[in-house]
């Protein structure tokens, strides 16, 4: 090899060797990955539903490059980030309980049932809304606009919603449909809840746990995890990790 051919390789060397944390580093996605449990009956612990959500960090400038402009035109800056939309998932038990009512003036229980069944759409999204903190975020599910990964807006509700209606079998009554059935933040493939009372049989819309569920929280001394529950009339236990890892430690896990 000529000296001149030395010096070209030891330059292509180094300069590769400078270029590449850089490009490393604008590159890196942090990645938020979302892990919850519902506890749907307190006198039966297996009745229970599961969401998993995934979302990447992605700076508010570049969600909204309009108000960011204009923040720039005066003289500001359009900090903090949006938790965009990677992917997601639900799952719920099969259950089934009665409540004590009256039928014409006689004591009679109604029963209310659900089947197992896994999601169809979930939608979520969150937010580093505190720009003094990125420690703190928000996050919630929604069937408003949301972003997405690769920093297009998409509108739930533009796409159709078609609900299944419950199968008649021959011999047995035919369930009323009540109620609508319209896209909610978690739908599920049989969106079916069955009542059964007083000699009549009707559906509606299952409504999930979480569908208007929200929470506000912070990582707390350089930690990347959060473990948490609700208290109240919801009991949700959830699990946020924060890692450089696209891939969710849990997906489609019943564990946390």
């Amino acid at each position: 090899m000529t000296k001149r051919n030395k010096v070209f390789v030891a330059a292509s060397f180094l300069l590769a060797f400078f270029l590449y944390p850089i490009e490393s580093e604008a590159t890196a996605k942090t990645y938020y990955h979302v892990t919850l449990k519902a506890f749907l009956d307190p006198d039966d612990l297996s009745a229970v539903e599961w969401a998993w959500v995934t979302l990447v960090e992605i700076q508010k400038r570049e969600a909204y490059p309009e108000q960011a402009a204009l923040a720039e035109r005066y003289g500001g800056e359009l900090r903090g980030s949006v938790l965009a939309f990677v992917r997601a998932a639900a799952w719920r038990s099969e259950h089934r309980y009665t409540i004590d009512k009256r039928c014409k003036d006689r004591p009679a229980e109604m029963e209310i049932s659900w089947g197992e069944s896994w999601n169809d759409k979930v939608y979520a999204m969150g937010g580093l809304d505190n720009p003094n903190n990125p420690d703190e975020l928000n996050f919630g599910f929604t069937t408003r606009p949301i972003l997405l990964q690769n920093k297009r807006w998409f509108d739930p509700k533009s796409r159709s919603y078609v609900a299944l209606g419950p199968v008649r079998m021959e011999g047995e009554p035919a369930e009323e449909i009540r109620g609508e059935f319209i896209l909610r933040p978690v739908n599920y493939l049989d969106p079916l809840k069955h009542y059964s009372f007083c000699q009549k049989q009707w559906v509606e819309q299952y409504l999930s746990e979480f569908n208007h569920f929200h929470l506000h929280e912070e990582f707390y001394d350089g930690d990347n995890e959060i473990f948490n529950q609700t208290t109240g009339k919801k009991h949700i236990v959830y699990h946020i990790l924060r890692t450089s890892s696209r891939i969710h430690p849990n997906w489609k896990q019943q564990q946390m």
